[in-house]
């Protein structure tokens, strides 16, 4: 029994650690455009994560500037550009956080998952500010974008919370959100000191026990990379050809949508029909923690204790995420989540009307293709830090189709340009490649009529092929036919379609061509049509 105490001492004094932690913050690096004319469109992004103003390599948090550093992409003779600012809880405090500065404020998953025990102490006045700062942010406008933990506190906690990670989640939610969610989670090597079987953390060993070191294809976490099933009754995803798209996700809980909302909402995606715990391919089993005191003194004074983004925490984090030894249980996570909402959108009820998106996982991470999951060979070095799975016979990524880097960036692009309020729904960035042709309405068309290209903006010389297939009866279509090229963009990306075939059911897509000084590069072929129209003669 003394020896619990002491344990439970030992682990209070670290996590009280926490609250030492201080960030300096460096001069924003990527605000460094300003709008020039009428037809160009800035949206200002504030990143808020204070880790990563203070050292970029060392937050989860620079995958979400990847995405929209320096990407410009033009409508017909509209440009569109995101600005991105760095912003630290010491900004919002003095009130830098407002519509006047930013259209959308992304929150970093790593700082609510960082800082989710320090802002849950919800009296401090610090943090009293904080969330007042952020909710009038939304009242007044300003768009709000989070993923994992961040979209998580944006609403509420419903369940009781019975452990020290769930009293934090309660007491971290400021309730922007109507979208809740029920949460159980635990500190594996705690909920065992507490006498609690290792199955009280459940599928959140996703996060927990998926090692925190950089693995060769994955960004800070493992996971499972889930194939969504996505709706496309809403500007993000309407463009979207598949039925799923596959988006990374770590373990975070599903969406519970209100029974009455008081607001427009949207579920932009669902977590697959089929239970992760119930495939063979993904699912994973509970480990027991069998270091005891000796393990966590071991781990506490860790030289990696520091390493990553568990850094900020310090020795809180590498006290738990360090210790050895483990040993498999056999017994089977079992996951919650099959069918349920995966991605979110709702527009805030009053006369502003901010846009507020939520993911439980992370299109910003890259995905895996092939595979599937074993437990690691369980020895006396096992630990949270190297992970208890791993994935085998993953595809490799010079023989995947697509690039598991980017391949959802065009998700971060299109939430936050639809945050913005600033973009039209038909003029959201590119879905598959680096262009597109604009949806044509009305539907039904004379015979000759114009569309609008939306392209990616390139640093040399590019051009826009137009491409159509034709059907008489909008069941069978000929291949792709080129009918031609818009070579300078200066005055817009468009053509003056004359419809060849006369009437009948039209599909377009665009080809992008950019000439680098003799090399040239040439976009793929989309999956399917980017627009349609009916010409009547």
């Amino acid at each position: 029994m003394k020896l619990k105490i002491l344990t439970i001492v030992i682990m209070l004094i670290m996590v009280c650690s926490v609250f030492v932690v201080s960030a300096d913050v460096k001069q924003n690096r990527y605000n460094n455009k300003s709008p020039e004319e009428n037809n160009t469109i800035e949206i200002r992004v504030a990143i808020y994560d204070d880790q990563l103003v203070n050292d970029e390599e060392s937050s989860g948090g620079k995958f979400l500037i990847f995405p929209l550093r320096n990407y410009e992409w033009k409508v017909g003779d509209r440009l569109y550009y995101f600005t991105i600012e760095l912003l630290s809880t010491k900004d919002i405090l003095k009130g830098k956080l407002s519509v006047k500065n930013y259209d959308v404020l992304i929150y970093s998953p790593d700082q609510a998952d960082l800082y989710l025990s320090y802002t849950s102490f919800s009296n401090l006045p610090k943090n009293k500010i904080r969330v007042k700062e952020i909710r009038k942010f939304v009242e007044d406008g300003g768009g709000y974008y989070g993923s994992c933990g961040a979209a998580l506190i944006a609403g509420d906690m419903i369940n009781k919370p019975e452990t020290f990670d769930e009293r934090t989640m309660k007491k971290s939610c400021f309730g922007i959100s109507c979208f809740n969610i029920e949460y159980h989670s635990a500190i594996p090597i705690l909920t065992q000191i507490m006498q609690r079987d290792p199955s009280t953390v459940d599928q959140n060993a996703y996060l927990y026990y998926s090692g925190w070191g950089v693995g060769p294809h994955l960004n800070y976490y493992s996971g499972i990379p889930a194939d969504c099933n996505i709706s496309k009754d809403n500007p993000i995803f309407d463009d979207l050809i598949e039925e799923t798209r596959r988006i990374n996700w770590i373990g975070a809980p599903a969406f519970i949508p209100p029974e009455k909302p008081d607001r427009e909402t949207m579920i932009l995606a669902r977590f697959p029909e089929t239970e992760f715990s119930d495939n063979e391919t993904t699912k994973i089993n509970h480990w027991s923690y069998t270091g005891g005191l000796l393990g966590l003194i071991k781990a506490f004074i860790h030289p990696g204790s520091g390493s990553y983004w568990c850094n900020n925490p310090g020795r809180l984090t590498g006290a738990w995420v360090f210790a050895t030894d483990w040993v498999g249980t056999g017994q089977v996570v079992k996951t919650n989540v099959a069918n349920k909402p995966f991605m979110t959108a709702e527009v805030y009820p009053n006369s502003n009307q901010a846009r507020i998106v939520g993911c439980s996982g992370h299109p910003e991470f890259n995905v895996l293709w092939g595979g599937h999951i074993e437990d690691v060979v369980d020895n006396d070095n096992n630990s949270l830090y190297e992970g208890f799975y791993k994935w085998v016979n993953v595809t490799p990524s010079e023989k995947t189709i697509e690039d598991e880097k980017t391949y959802n960036y065009c998700i971060v692009r299109r939430i936050i340009a639809w945050a913005s309020q600033k973009v039209p729904d038909n003029d959201l960035p590119p879905i598959y490649g680096p262009s597109q042709v604009s949806d044509i309405y009305p539907y039904e068309q004379p015979s000759s009529f114009n569309i609008i290209g939306n392209a990616e903006v390139a640093d040399s010389i590019a051009s826009l092929d137009l491409y159509y297939r034709y059907s008489i009866d909008n069941k069978t279509w000929n291949n792709w036919i080129y009918y031609g090229t818009d070579e300078d963009s200066s005055d817009g990306w468009s053509w003056d379609f004359n419809s060849p075939e006369g009437s009948g059911y039209y599909q377009f897509c665009s080809i992008r061509h950019v000439d680098y000084g003799g090399i040239n590069e040439t976009e793929k072929i989309p999956p399917g049509p980017d627009a349609i129209a009916r010409v009547i003669d």
